[in-house]
């Protein structure tokens, strides 16, 4: 057994011999990025070691340089653990009220389900030798609640404790707790969005629909792979894989609501109900279902209606009677998340035609109008998360997110500072900058012959340049950048967009045919997702990413999947209009049309797609 100190948590694991790294650092609940899933394909699980370098593998030759591996640096899924070891992990300060900044939900009667019902109930004597249980029914009338041991057992304290003046709480008909004294102006719930990447939580005062406070955190599934795909092969390799996966996602969600409840002094136990959305692969995941075959075609999930069980059922630390809601599935690859967008976005009551699209990690695209609600899900792959980008990283402190390029290049960096890489909206921006001025081509490949290079200004040009390995284009010069080398976006980077970008095009053809309209028929773009508020709506048209709309008819709604949650843990109404927009929506699945190849390559060029 080796002793392995993980820094700056100061956590200490002891694993066997043998172990990596990475496998230590899940163990050990300690966050390494790691978005191949351990595969040895991403190149971003550096970490700093304390002791000489081992023998060095070919993968680590292939992503650090050669003053990093001197210094100690290491890949965490190659490095096998053989003694007692220092490990300092990178850490990054992702910019995560980025995910609750933008969010709202429409004016709306609120009208939960949980309610709270003060009590005055009459004294046992010797004349009254009513059970406590009964005593309390007499008190509810047409309720008709069922036997609850865990309640009942609390009663004899409770009774006394408020001297017969209690709060009973109930989820419906559903008798959740009984409390001492009248509690009726405390009451929450919680909204919960689970993403790929970050899930975001919301504790709401169900007495005046407000917002309380809100927390984010990194997904930690994401040492498993930043890709569904990943992490759904990972479960399918047995019960303890899945029940894994399970317990990273609900322990980071208890972390971040405890941290919710101590900031605004609320005790869990005053948590009753929690409306949770997600894709569909992680609404399985935090159920604990096993989603194997969502993978592979014809991706069949284990279940779509709404899902409703104890809190105690599956760990998640609120009231432990309390309801946790997951909100309807459409199909295996557009989730409750996407439910949640077109209750925020109120696609059944817009008027004229509607494209709604979120990208993150997932590409899912909603297209209202006619009296119809398609769906479908585009493979755009974890690009605009930085996932397959040589410097991709999520929006975090020194994230590049914005890109000018005139007579040089000019750059807008989170928190300011030294460069660590580039976001989503910077890589857009990038590229349509890129486009715009000539360093790439409508086909997406670098500027190389004689009459393309003297077009471009002197200090652009020098930056354009080709290696051993392939052309790059220099963003940041080393002596900018956090790690001291440059910060380049390759040939492969251009091309990873263009197959993102190119697959959620397609998927709105694919959609706009299946209408009966063409493109310029539509009458609004509504871009959901954090990462939405931050690309500028010009380089995602300029790229191709969206059709070429008047940019006045282009419009951001924030993270509308956790607003559509709010709205379902607010109002019984919404909740029941989730139900409804869950099975009006047809799902296209774009791998059944013949065309989506051929809309498919046509996405692929950076030019205005009309």
């Amino acid at each position: 057994m080796v002793n392995i100190t993980f820094l700056p948590s100061e956590q200490v694991i002891q694993v066997p011999a043998g172990t990596s790294i990475l496998e230590a650092a899940i163990s050990a609940g300690v966050h390494v990025l790691s978005t191949c899933g351990g595969k040895g394909s991403c190149g971003k699980c550096k970490v700093l070691t304390s002791t000489e370098i081992r023998q060095i593998t070919e993968t680590e030759k292939k992503f650090l340089s050669a003053s990093e591996l001197a210094t100690g640096w290491v890949l965490a899924c190659q490095h096998l653990l053989t003694k007692d070891m220092i490990v300092r992990i990178q850490e990054q300060k992702d910019v995560y009220q980025r995910k609750t900044d933008f969010s709202g939900v429409q004016q709306l009667n609120v009208a939960p389900r949980v309610r709270k019902l003060p009590l005055k109930l009459s004294k046992p004597s010797i004349e009254d030798q009513t059970p406590d249980w009964d005593r309390l029914m007499a008190a509810l009338p047409g309720v008709g609640c069922q036997f609850n041991r865990t309640v009942a057992a609390s009663l004899p304290r409770v009774f006394r404790l408020g001297n017969f003046q209690v709060t009973a709480v109930l989820d419906g008909d559903k008798l959740l707790a009984v409390e001492p004294g009248d509690t009726s102006k405390r009451c929450f719930g919680v909204a919960i969005d689970v993403g790929t990447t970050t899930v975001v939580a919301y504790l709401m005062d169900l007495t005046n629909g407000r917002v309380v406070t809100s927390g984010a955190a990194t997904n930690p599934q994401q040492v498993f792979g930043a890709d569904v795909i990943s992490r759904i092969t990972h479960a399918a390799s047995g019960p303890n894989q899945l029940r894994e996966l399970q317990e990273k996602v609900i322990g980071e969600l208890n972390k971040t609501i405890a941290q919710l409840c101590q900031e605004r002094e609320i005790a869990k136990d005053e948590i009753y109900q929690a409306v949770v959305v997600g894709n569909t692969t992680m609404a399985h995941l935090f159920l604990g279902i096993d989603p194997t075959y969502l993978a592979p075609a014809p991706f069949i999930p284990v279940y779509r209606e709404s899902v409703e069980v104890e809190a105690n059922e599956i760990g998640l630390d609120i009231q432990e009677t309390g309801t946790v809601i997951m909100l309807p599935n459409v199909a295996g690859y557009v989730g409750s998340d996407t439910v949640g967008v077109m209750l925020a976005a109120e696609v059944d009551r817009l008027p004229g035609v509607s494209l709604i699209v979120d990208i993150g990690t997932n590409g899912e695209i909603i297209l209202s109008g006619k009296d119809r609600i398609l769906t479908c899900s585009a493979a755009a792959g974890p690009a605009f998360e930085g996932a397959e980008i040589k410097f991709g990283m999520r929006a975090a402190e020194g994230a590049i997110e914005g890109v000018r390029i005139t007579d040089d290049v000019q750059l807008d960096v989170i928190a300011g500072g030294k460069v660590r890489g580039i976001c989503g909206s910077g890589l857009i921006d990038a590229i349509a900058e890129m486009s715009k001025v000539g360093v790439i081509g409508s086909t997406g490949r670098f500027a190389s012959g004689l009459a393309q290079l003297e077009k471009l200004p002197i200090l652009v040009r020098e930056r354009l340049r080709k290696t051993e390995r392939a052309s790059e284009f220099v963003l940041v010069w080393s002596k900018d950048s956090a790690s001291n080398e440059d910060i380049v976006l390759s040939q492969k980077d251009i091309r990873e967009m263009q197959l993102a970008k190119g697959a959620i095009m397609a998927g709105i053809m694919i959609l706009v045919r299946e209408m009966g309209i063409t493109s310029q028929e539509i009458d609004r773009v509504l871009l959901a997702g954090a990462f939405g508020n931050y690309i500028r709506k010009e380089s995602a048209v300029e790229i191709g990413l969206l059709p070429s709309l008047p940019l006045g008819k282009i419009t951001t709604i924030g993270n509308a999947a956790g607003d559509g949650a709010k709205m379902a843990l607010l109002s019984t109404d919404e909740r029941a209009r989730a139900e409804t927009l869950a099975k009006r929506a047809e799902h296209i699945e774009l791998s059944t049309k013949k065309e989506f190849q051929a809309e498919f390559i046509k996405g692929l060029d950076f030019k205005i797609v009309e």
